[in-house]
């Protein structure tokens, strides 16, 4: 599952990916990890690792150190542009905090 959400508390963009949660400070950040995601040429990663035996074949690092990183098949990954996408999109439209924590903007994918 993965889902994206402005956490009232906080104000920081929270992005979960299975068991793992990435934080985001400010929208811009969240916009740059986006486009650092856009510029991956997943074809390509893909077939190096595919021919390695690798079933996630998109890796991406989680720390500077390279010491950890989240695992893709090449619709995972697609499928956590998209959600970024939708939920930048509607940011601009509804702003970055909510009133309510019940009432938190989410964007789910399952």
């Amino acid at each position: 599952m993965i889902r994206i959400f402005t956490c009232r508390n906080c104000s920081r963009i929270h992005l979960e990916i299975g068991n793992t949660q990435i934080h985001f400070n400010a929208l811009s950040h969240l916009r740059k990890y986006l486009e650092t995601l856009d510029s991956i040429d997943a074809a390509y990663f893909a077939a190096i690792n595919r021919a390695k035996g690798l079933e996630k074949v998109i890796i991406l690092p989680l720390d500077s150190a390279g010491t950890a990183h989240l695992g893709f098949t090449v619709r995972e990954f697609e499928d956590l542009k998209t959600v970024i996408r939708n939920y930048l999109s509607g940011e601009r439209e509804r702003g970055s905090r909510f009133i309510d924590p019940d009432q938190f903007r989410a964007v789910i994918l399952n």
